[in-house]
């Protein structure tokens, strides 16, 4: 933002002996003269700054949640505003720097951004769909890494770890866009066939000893769609 001639006062509420303004200090005069206020705080604080800094928001200034959250936090988060001047946000930065902003004043921080160069992929005036995304994102890949780790822990149980790894790294390296359809269509298509292989997973490792974390869950799902529960995005032959 300095290198594209934006005026930037960085003001860090919890941290002292930093170089940032606390608030109470200069920052009371940067938060009355500003037009886009960002906020990068921990979740437990994002409530508390909200509250400090909504009575010194500048009229027409639009108020940039980017801390992570629920979207009924966002929600409740925007009340302390008056309408249009909040928006919640959210930054990835694979493969590249990229943000989703929502609320009534996504519009604001949107154009802000694109003009620094960051790619907005998602702008939406509904409260909380930032906050969605993110949530998604994260479920994603905390069920990949947990995915990896019961196939690593399974492999343990039967001396194949170090075979399982290879395995896993080669799977990844492989995986495209395809790869998620396939998976999706193949659940749709091959539901029996995929219980029948389960039941040879759950022999095996009943045989060895080891209570997979994850078996449980693949059955639950296998039962929801069996009993009617739609593959999102399947195509069914």
């Amino acid at each position: 933002m300095l290198a594209e001639g934006t005026a930037v006062t960085v003001i860090a509420p919890e941290l002292k002996n930093t170089g940032a303004a606390v608030l109470g200090d200069i920052a009371n005069d940067a938060l009355v003269t500003a037009d886009i206020v960002m906020t990068f705080d921990p979740p437990v604080a994002s409530l508390k700054v909200a509250r400090q800094v909504s009575p010194l928001l500048n009229p027409g200034a639009v108020y940039a949640d980017f801390n992570p959250g629920t979207p009924d936090m966002k929600r409740r988060m925007a009340e302390l505003f008056p309408d249009g001047s909040f928006a919640e946000g959210t930054f990835t930065v694979v493969p590249e720097l990229r943000a989703d902003v929502a609320g009534s004043g996504a519009p604001a921080v949107a154009e802000l951004l694109t003009g620094v160069g960051v790619a907005v992929e998602n702008t939406s005036e509904a409260l909380g769909d930032a906050a969605a995304r993110e949530i998604l994102r994260g479920m994603l890949d905390k069920s990949l890494a947990a995915a990896v780790i019961d196939v690593l822990w399974a492999a343990e149980s039967l001396g194949q770890k170090d075979w399982a790894y290879q395995q896993v790294l080669a799977t990844f390296e492989a995986s495209s866009a395809a790869t998620a359809t396939g998976y999706l269509n193949g659940t749709a298509q091959h539901l029996k066939r995929r219980q029948m292989e389960m039941m040879d997973v759950v022999e095996t490792m009943r045989e060895t000893g080891y209570d997979s974390t994850l078996v449980a869950a693949i059955e639950t799902n296998y039962s929801r769609i069996l009993h009617g529960k739609r593959v999102p995005f399947s195509k069914l032959k």
